[in-house]
């Protein structure tokens, strides 16, 4: 098109949740981790989250922090995003979906993270080609004296957002985000109507789109099970059996996403799309194949 982006004619459109979904970790927990250990970083971020900061102005204190005690670079701190844990059948469903898509399937990133750190990993990993569809998160730069990061809300091109689900997170309502994305296609004037959506992701905040965006026709792939324990400590690609975590006694985090489904639809407001379970790499590229069958079959 005349302005640079992909023409669109995707019939179905893939978007991913980026930290937990495509990586197998927290991106903003990672980074400041490889510098200044796992224990003080999750003390940090508590310290400064009890203290009212927005999650972002944390991250920005917290990879300052890495900059000033421990010598931190911008190339060292990028080098540190390209090497943050996935899991190979992950990507190998990020593959299947580009290869497999004969022009009617495109992918998107729709993210709590930033750019940044988003754009480094998927650029050493071989993975920003699959992304028709580019990345929408908050924005993430080094600028200003000391090559600071400086983080901005992706909310903040609408002016804010008002959601009543997302009051917790004034930097990114991903509904808001994926109805704006959405219209934007449509309103491209090369197609009539939105594409059919199949989203995946693991968190809170991917339950408002769930719930507020993805209709009849649309699938969620939710991811089920544990966050496992010493993420931080991993690095690049995986097995499922390398990822697999032995958390002898001590307490895991379970993955948001259904409980928040569940508590919504004890509410009444239940989603409309098909919701489908995995905790694997390999259930989620299973998944993914079966829903290409459906879909370059209708």
């Amino acid at each position: 098109t005349p302005d640079g982006t992909p023409a669109i004619s995707d019939d179905t459109l893939f978007v991913w949740d980026f930290d937990w979904t495509v990586i197998n970790c927290n991106s903003d927990e990672y980074i400041p981790a490889q510098f200044l250990g796992n224990q003080d970083t999750a003390d940090g971020f508590r310290e400064l989250y009890s203290q009212g900061l927005d999650w972002h102005s944390c991250v920005e204190i917290m990879v300052g922090r890495a900059i000033d005690e421990k010598g931190a670079t911008p190339d060292s701190i990028l080098e540190s995003a390209k090497k943050m844990p996935f899991l190979t059948q992950v990507r190998g469903a990020i593959e299947d979906i580009a290869t497999g898509k004969d022009g009617s399937i495109g992918q998107m990133i729709l993210s709590d993270g930033n750019t940044l750190f988003i754009s480094a990993f998927l650029e050493a990993n071989g993975m920003a080609d699959s992304f028709s569809h580019g990345i929408i998160s908050n924005a993430g730069t080094f600028d200003g004296p000391g090559n600071r990061l400086r983080v901005v809300h992706q909310s903040a091109k609408y002016g804010g957002h008002s959601c009543g689900r997302c009051t917790h997170t004034p930097n990114l309502c991903k509904t808001q985000a994926l109805t704006d994305k959405l219209t934007q296609l449509v309103g491209s004037g090369q197609r009539s109507q939105r594409p059919r959506i199949a989203y995946i992701g693991d968190g809170e905040n991917d339950a408002c789109p769930a719930l507020n965006v993805l209709k009849e026709g649309d699938v969620f792939l939710a991811r089920a099970g544990f966050r496992r324990l010493e993420a931080n400590a991993r690095s690049g690609p995986e097995t499922d059996e390398e990822a697999k975590d032995i958390s002898n006694g001590r307490k895991c985090t379970p993955f948001a996403i259904l409980n928040v489904l569940q508590e919504a639809e004890e509410s009444g407001d239940v989603p409309t799309a098909r919701v489908m379970q995995w905790e694997t790499g390999s259930e989620l590229r299973s998944l993914v194949k079966e829903c290409l069958g459906v879909f370059t079959s209708d």
